[in-house]
């Protein structure tokens, strides 16, 4: 029998007090996910099973007892092994906090974090994780500056640096992710950005796709997912959440949050908060 979306447990943990930090548990799951972004650092820890990732042009597996590293607007994707499930924990911590805490650390402006390792296993940093997820569920939002910089002070020291790992982007990558970031909600057409590169529609998607890992559309819907997170939890209604991020029909909507995410915007919507909880 196939396992639904909707049967998988797995909340979501956000507090008003705690704006750069969120948190996702997800038990027992068989579900996978098409390739993705996140505009957050991701950093996983898996408790149970294996899963098989693509990321950076490369084929990962990740098991028990191990932390993952996403860099921040990285393309991947996340799938069961042989249909087995797995149990794991996703902190995802905004980008310019990460930023400002590197840093901090450097001892010097840092304009992008840069991962030098993906899968980590260190018993005592899985542990830290642990940790904070565990205060993070119970609610203990006085705790969670202190072990969050505790964590990130051994992850960010040991495993990020400001240098870039891979080869750079291309001007024509650059220039079309500017446009489509003008605006998510009507991007310029393939056809007008071809005219405006001076170069095939099919040239743009190859080089764009071999830059980022997905074509300029699957580019624009995953930050227009992004953008709809942002609102559902700002408690905006789903329907009226489809609409303001450009999508054609709720259906639509759900469909894509749904592989993007392996979750519906529902169960995306009820996490707890401090408001929940006391």
């Amino acid at each position: 029998m196939v396992q639904q979306v909707k049967s998988v447990k797995q909340e979501y943990w956000r507090y008003d007090a705690l704006p750069h930090i969120e948190l996702r548990s997800t038990h027992q799951s068989h579900i996978g996910y098409k390739a993705h972004l996140h505009q957050a650092l991701s950093v996983g820890a898996i408790e149970q099973g294996k899963t098989c990732v693509n990321y950076a042009g490369r084929e990962y597996m990740a098991s028990a007892g191990e932390l993952v590293l996403i860099e921040p607007e990285a393309v991947h994707s996340c799938n069961p092994i042989n249909g087995g499930s797995r149990s794991y924990h996703m902190l995802y911590l905004d980008t310019a906090w990460c930023l400002k805490r590197l840093s901090s650390l450097l001892s010097l402006p840092v304009e992008r974090i840069y991962c030098n390792s993906f899968a980590i296993r260190e018993p005592t940093l899985f542990a830290q994780y642990l940790t904070l997820v565990h205060q993070l569920q119970q609610g203990n939002v006085e705790q969670i500056p202190e072990l969050l910089d505790r964590f990130t002070f051994t992850l960010f020291s040991r495993y990020c640096s400001s240098g870039a790992s891979g080869e750079p982007e291309r001007e024509v990558t650059l220039y079309m992710r500017q446009r489509l970031l003008e605006n998510l909600l009507a991007p310029p057409s393939l056809s007008q950005l071809a005219e405006e590169l001076s170069l095939r529609p099919e040239t743009l998607i190859r080089i764009f796709f071999h830059d980022v890992g997905i074509t300029p559309k699957a580019f624009v819907n995953n930050l227009r997912i992004e953008y709809a997170k942002q609102l559902l939890r700002q408690g905006e209604d789903i329907v009226d959440v489809a609409q303001s991020t450009g999508f054609s029909d709720q259906s639509h909507f759900h469909k894509l949050f749904v592989s993007n995410t392996a979750a519906t915007p529902g169960q995306y919507q009820l996490s707890r908060s401090i408001s929940d909880n006391h």
